[in-house]
């Protein structure tokens, strides 16, 4: 049975003083279900919860924060399945209008499908921002810290090309050693301003890498290595995808019975972020050789 409206609220003030003290619990288990939800809470986050959060200087996550991110997050993704739900049994009645035909059956179409598209906007919208506050969490705090796990899971999906980078600036490093040689055996065709050039190169190349590989993003990764050691890196590169701006719009058909693509891409974001909550690899996730 749905909890009453009143009670949700009073709820969720009660969680008041715990919410503006910040993220806290580093359990695995869910402690909230979609039915807790209050659909009819602000999508957005208010005034007050803005107030309530300061981001670090040095937008560094902490431990707490990621636990509690993938908490609302797999709560959000089970908001979305449960309604999804609802928007296919809409979709069933106005496939039963239109075979009835009638200018009757078309105006309730046209009404539902118009009910249905905002009830899909507003979920989609606001059930992150929802979640969080049903679990106890400042909805600021976690759009903030939604924002660092984009960013460190690009940086970790970075990390192979980064790696391919470095090396390619040793061996220029090797083919300039093995040109200074040859030149000094008599070889011509090239100059020791052409070795220069090479070495400059590497040496650009790798103070790049040395620049991305500092700072918040290699300290954010060192600190889901250490909490989550056997969450793997393409593992958190599919939670920063799915973190991202354009994370959740692959999940815009779900209103759309037929659409297989986004229920599939629905259950592979909640598969990933509950072993990542649970600190284990999820299949086809390993890190290849």
């Amino acid at each position: 049975m749905r909890t009453p409206l009143f009670l949700r609220r009073v709820a969720l003030l009660g969680a008041g003083a715990f919410l503006l003290a910040g993220c806290g619990g580093d359990s695995a288990e869910m402690d909230a279900t979609p039915d807790d939800i209050d659909e009819d809470a602000p999508a957005a986050v208010t005034d007050d919860e803005l107030q309530a959060f300061r981001a670090p200087a040095d937008s560094v996550v902490t431990e707490a924060q990621v636990t509690a991110y993938l908490k609302t997050s797999l709560l959000q993704f089970d908001l979305i399945r449960k309604e999804s739900a609802t928007w296919h049994a809409k979709a069933e009645e106005m496939k039963k209008r239109e075979e009835q035909g009638g200018t009757l059956g078309q105006l309730r179409n046209l009404a539902t499908a118009g009910s249905t598209f905002a009830h899909l906007g507003d979920v989609l919208a606001g059930s992150f921002v929802r979640s969080a506050r049903t679990l106890g969490y400042n909805p600021a705090e976690m759009e903030w810290v939604r924002e660092r796990m984009a960013e460190v899971g690009g940086y970790l999906l970075a990390q192979p090309m980064r790696q391919a980078a470095v090396q390619s600036a040793q061996q220029l490093r090797e083919q300039a050693s093995t040109l200074r040689q040859q030149i000094a055996a008599g070889a011509s065709g090239f100059s020791e301003a052409d070795i220069e050039q090479m070495l400059a190169s590497a040496d650009e190349m790798e103070a790049e890498m040395n620049q991305q590989a500092a700072g918040a993003l290699k300290a954010n990764a060192e600190l889901l290595h250490r909490i989550r050691p056997a969450v793997t890196e393409p593992m958190w590169g599919t939670i920063g995808v799915a973190s991202g701006a354009m994370g959740l719009a692959a999940l815009g058909g779900l209103g759309d019975p037929n659409d297989a693509e986004a229920q599939k891409k629905l259950d592979e974001f909640r598969r990933i972020y509950e072993d990542a909550l649970a600190n284990r690899v999820s299949p086809g996730m390993e890190v290849k050789p």
